[in-house]
């Protein structure tokens, strides 16, 4: 059994009835299960989000609680990210499947760097300055594919800007659907075979993971339900469909899963606020790393209780509606790893400086916010079809869609969801009988 997830970056309750009125995602839905109100884990940021959709973990026991590490004395645009499978503290699908003896592919998924369980990785990482992009994929990808796909395609692809990013993505993700192996790969000649005995099999890899940005790209740009980002909502939807239909051209449709999944919301921004710059301008112990509507405060040591107070008092002044404790962070499963962190009131996206470009739309809000709500299509052998779940959590995606296809994720926090099962039906069956 196969499995592929593919990944809407953006994608959220709101966009419900939207993506399930085009025509691959809403026919999708009818052949499988769908939930429009899956909890997502706190921060609502990509790479967490994403490490969680993988390990079925919560952030504390991840390990990846934030896009980059806090690096303050760091402009931006200077600062690293979580870019390298090393940082994750848990198994990830990928890890588990490759121990199983599983081919593995991932293209711009978060959080994929020098991971040795990825036989084809097209890992999502950043140039900094004075860095070369195309070396720095290379040495943290997978560089022979990398470059035989670059030459092959490459100039199929206008720019490395979204939707352009997007559509490369899925017609790297499509060729490996297609991909074949020839005897003469494994060391004879072409002219050594017969024509008809050329294609020993047709041999996709056994768990494709595919993030794809185009609609976070629009909103972050344009705004959260600009037409840009409408229109983004149509180009992913054929996105999918390309994909879908080359599952079922090549008969590999029968035996894969496929997820469909998403990690946050956005909301509209209407005004920034710099706190880092207001503690730093006000000698209060702790600076403020951004989520975009929310900060972690990382304090001094022992002055956590003594910020939370003075940022209590503040709350009109510094555009804020949630002081979160260590309590508050444990229960929403950051561990102990953090003391303090801040939501903003709506709208108010906290920067690191005045003068900050704000974005149009962005995230990182608490889970009660609409944006926290996202999004899940599950379909393919074994699963139930036209079943509408009434919520689920992220973190249950994972341990799920292991045990889909035969694997197994013990350290997940979250549970497998029988419920999605054709079995389930029977056992309900036997139970009520």
């Amino acid at each position: 059994m196969r499995l592929v997830i593919i990944s809407l970056d953006s994608a959220y309750t709101e966009d419900a009835n939207t993506l399930l009125g085009l025509p691959h995602l809403g026919a999708l839905a009818e052949k499988g299960v769908f939930c429009s109100q899956v909890q997502t884990v706190y921060p609502t940021l990509t790479y967490p989000v994403h490490t969680s959709l993988l390990t079925g973990c919560y952030p504390g026991a991840h390990g990846i609680l934030h896009n980059e590490p806090f690096n303050p004395n760091l402009p931006q645009g200077h600062r690293p990210w979580y870019w390298d499978a090393r940082d994750i503290q848990v198994d990830t699908l990928h890890t588990v499947a490759a121990r199983a003896g599983r081919e593995v592919a991932s293209i711009l998924w978060p959080v994929t760097g020098h991971n040795k369980a990825i036989k084809y990785n097209f890992p999502e990482v950043l140039a900094l300055p004075g860095e070369n992009q195309v070396r720095k994929v290379l040495s943290y990808g997978s560089a022979w594919w990398l470059l035989k796909d670059e030459l092959r395609y490459g100039r199929t692809r206008p720019s490395m800007r979204q939707p352009h990013l997007d559509q490369y993505a899925a017609l790297v993700t499509r060729k490996l659907i297609e991909k074949q192996y020839y005897p003469g790969m494994l060391g004879g000649r072409y002219g050594d075979v017969e024509p008809s005995d050329r294609i020993k099999k047709r041999h996709m890899p056994d768990v494709i993971t595919l993030h794809l940005v185009d609609l976070d790209a629009q909103r972050h740009r344009h705004g959260t339900h600009s037409p840009e980002a409408e229109a983004a909502m149509v180009r992913l939807d054929g996105l999918v469909g390309s994909l879908l239909e080359a599952l079922q051209t090549h008969q590999a449709l029968s035996d894969t899963v496929v997820a469909i999944v998403s990690d946050h919301g956005q909301e509209d921004v209407t005004e920034t606020f710099a706190l880092d710059q207001w503690l730093i301008a006000n000698q209060v112990p702790a600076r403020a790393q951004t989520l975009g509507f929310g900060a972690y405060i990382h304090c001094q040591r022992g002055e956590w209780r003594n910020v939370a107070a003075l940022l209590e008092q503040h709350m009109a002044d510094l555009r804020l509606r949630r002081v979160y404790t260590r309590d508050d962070l444990v229960h929403m499963g950051m561990g102990d790893k953090l003391e303090l962190a801040v939501e903003a009131q709506t709208g108010v996206e906290i920067v690191d400086t005045v003068g900050d470009r704000p974005h149009r739309g962005t995230h990182g809000f608490g889970p009660d916010r609409p944006g926290a709500q996202v999004l899940l299509w599950l379909s393919g052998p074994g699963i139930r079809q036209g079943v509408r779940l009434d919520s689920a959590r992220v973190v249950d995606i994972a341990p799920t869609l292991a045990h889909a296809v035969g694997l197994a994720l013990p350290q997940a926090q979250g549970r497998v969801m029988h419920e999605v099962f054709t079995q389930y039906e029977y056992m309900e069956a036997g139970e009520n009988g």
